[in-house]
């Protein structure tokens, strides 16, 4: 019996729309919106954006737009894109590390403490307390904050809006953003670097592209380990991982955004998940 093949990659099509409307003269609008990073994926842009130029900054990259338009117009922002996830596996039966040979330099970096990672909540801090959380074993300190959020988040479900750790710990409801806040400030907490990366996941067998954030560690021995708690993933960049943009010390970067214009304007965006279509190995 052949077996099916698997997909190496995905071409995903955008086909985005901004609606304007102006009280009066030509606008001059600026959009700003995160174009997929070359970290952990091969990327190629076969059909760019029209009238944007692509700006990199660390390990994010992003469209900017600014043009002069009518009273009353609609700016297209279709692109299509190939991505090749990179694929890597750090298994949870090797060392990672302990997590005092993290250098105090990087572990103070991340420290800060924000809307989304309250690394200074009393409630959140009471949680060091627990005789499991001072382990210097990263790979075991991991299993067990994986466990304590699972724990945790009693009632995994879609959520309207962010709601950040503090909210989680005090309801146990969340979905994949919830999930990733809570396990990047307990991480935090215990001095340990940590990131929230977003973009999309593509389900096996539907291939819809779902949005999606997860989270990534970082171990002395390995660099940087991803860490999906909310989809029982640890230490694997799957073929099923798209990136959109990576958050370090911003956790809320806006996808799309409207910069600075010139006269008073209404704006409305009309954004659908990108058309997916499975990339296979040209057969020799």
């Amino acid at each position: 019996m052949q077996t099916k093949p698997q997909p190496i990659g995905w071409q995903l099509h955008h086909q985005e729309h901004l609606f304007i409307r102006a009280n009066s003269g030509a606008p001059t609008i600026r959009l700003k919106f995160y174009h997929y990073p070359s970290y952990r994926q091969i990327v190629l842009l076969t059909h760019p954006p029209a009238d944007c130029k692509v700006k990199s900054k660390k390990d994010n990259r992003f469209f900017l737009f600014s043009k002069k338009v009518r009273t009353k117009t609609t700016i297209s922002i279709e692109r299509i894109v190939c991505i090749y996830p990179t694929l890597s596996t750090v298994s949870p039966q090797t060392s990672w590390g302990r997590i005092s040979d993290i250098p105090r330099a990087l572990q103070r970096k991340y420290k800060q403490s924000f809307t989304y990672w309250p690394v200074d909540s009393p409630a959140l801090k009471n949680i060091s307390e627990e005789s499991w959380f001072t382990t210097d074993d990263l790979r075991n300190w991991t299993s067990a904050i994986y466990t304590y959020i699972n724990k945790t988040i009693q009632y995994p479900e879609k959520q309207d809006k962010r709601l950040g750790a503090d909210t989680v710990l005090r309801t146990g409801t969340g979905d994949c953003d919830e999930f990733t806040d809570l396990f990047i400030t307990l991480a935090r907490i215990r001095s340990l670097p940590a990131r929230r990366l977003t973009g999309y996941y593509i389900h096996p067998g539907t291939n819809e592209a779902e949005p999606h954030a997860w989270a990534e560690l970082h171990s002395p021995v390995h660099g940087w380990i991803p860490i999906d708690i909310a989809l029982r993933n640890i230490g694997n960049h799957s073929i099923n991982y798209v990136i959109g943009k990576i958050e370090e010390f911003n956790p809320a970067l806006a996808d799309y955004q409207i910069l600075r214009q010139n006269l008073a304007v209404h704006t409305h965006w009309e954004r659908p998940a990108p058309l997916v279509t499975p990339l296979f190995k040209k057969e020799e």
